[in-house]
């Protein structure tokens, strides 16, 4: 099956990780059409050995295209509403937070994925957030063989979840203090580089931020609306990746011994109970497409509950590569 593509906001990151991906992969693409703002368009970009030339989002007709993939995080609304309005193909963003709950399927391959065979033309499917992929991955094995009831999150972010700018914002950052001079922060509000920062978004009436109220709303839609879920996201001053720490509370008391070969059976996920070598989001997730899970181990008082770290990759697989699955999946259905 032959395929016509789109790919809305190649610039950003993740579109371009996006852009890779594809021109990498088995889907049979036609054509590609790439569209960005005004002020971008006309760019030349390359594609299985072609040029293709960007153009502008007013040119963009959604009904022309099988396959709509989403990479920009900040749409005019009349761009969104010619997504929502299309009817003869699918849309997958990477940015599902812009619609309502009742407009969008919140999709995890590994999780969901078997739903995709079900839904029709016309459709919204979002992926969710860099995090909320790691997070989802690591716990959803164990979810599933001991019911979990509790999740406390933490989510370390770096600065490519805020994109390219945040990127370039905590290089130049990191170069004018290694020169002796002041950080001259702007982008973040205050230094991310040498530091940390509490608030990732802004902060919601509830005193949540949008990152947490983000990230637990979409994991509620991935494990269960009856999950208890309190997170908290800090920034730190990496330039890709995350990691999560999960401490959970459980219906059915942990099996220690059993827990490897629930990992084992998982998909997308690597878990060694027996490595000595602690992971990290840059030697071991980055372009990984798996979430890398560490010291799974039970609660201090030995009762319905575990504990575990996980890293991941908060571009490919924390983004474009489940997108990417998404399309490989309806494309077979």
């Amino acid at each position: 099956m032959t395929l016509n593509v789109a790919l809305l906001g190649p610039a950003s990151l993740k579109g371009e990780k996006l852009l890779e991906l594809l021109d990498e992969s088995e889907l049979e693409i036609d054509q590609i059409q790439l569209f960005e703002d005004e002020d971008q368009a006309g760019r030349s970009l390359m594609f299985r050995g072609h040029a293709s030339r960007t153009r502008a989002y007013a040119d963009f007709d959604p009904d022309a295209q099988q396959l709509v993939f989403v990479a920009d995080a900040e749409l005019a609304p009349g761009v969104q509403a010619k997504l929502q309005g299309q009817s003869k193909g699918y849309v997958i963003d990477l940015y599902p937070e812009r619609y309502t709950d009742s407009d969008v399927f919140l999709c995890l391959p590994a999780i969901n994925g078997a739903t995709l065979t079900s839904l029709d033309p016309g459709r919204v499917i979002g992926v969710p957030g860099s995090a909320t992929i790691t997070a989802a991955l690591a716990l959803y094995p164990l979810h599933e063989a001991y019911e979990l009831l509790k999740v406390n999150l933490t989510a370390l972010v770096a600065a490519s979840e805020s994109g390219r700018e945040g990127v370039e914002s905590l290089a130049q950052e990191t170069a004018r203090l290694m020169n002796g001079r002041e950080a001259e922060a702007s982008f973040f509000g205050q230094q991310l580089a040498f530091n940390m920062l509490p608030d990732v978004g802004d902060i919601q009436s509830s005193g949540q931020t949008s990152s947490e109220q983000l990230l637990r709303e979409q994991l509620q839609v991935l494990l269960g609306e009856d999950l208890e879920v309190e997170v908290s996201t800090v920034r730190v001053p990496a330039f890709y990746g995350n990691l999560v720490t999960a401490q959970a509370e459980t219906r059915k008391a942990v099996e220690m011994d059993q827990v490897q070969e629930i990992m084992d059976r998982a998909d997308a996920v690597r878990y060694d109970h027996q490595a000595q070598k602690q992971p990290s989001p840059v030697s071991d997730a980055v372009g990984q497409d798996v979430a890398v899970v560490h010291r799974i181990r039970q609660d201090a008082e030995e009762s319905g509950g575990f504990a575990l770290q996980a890293v991941g990759d908060d571009l490919g697989l924390g983004g474009a590569l489940m997108a990417l699955q998404v399309a490989q999946r309806l494309v077979l259905k």
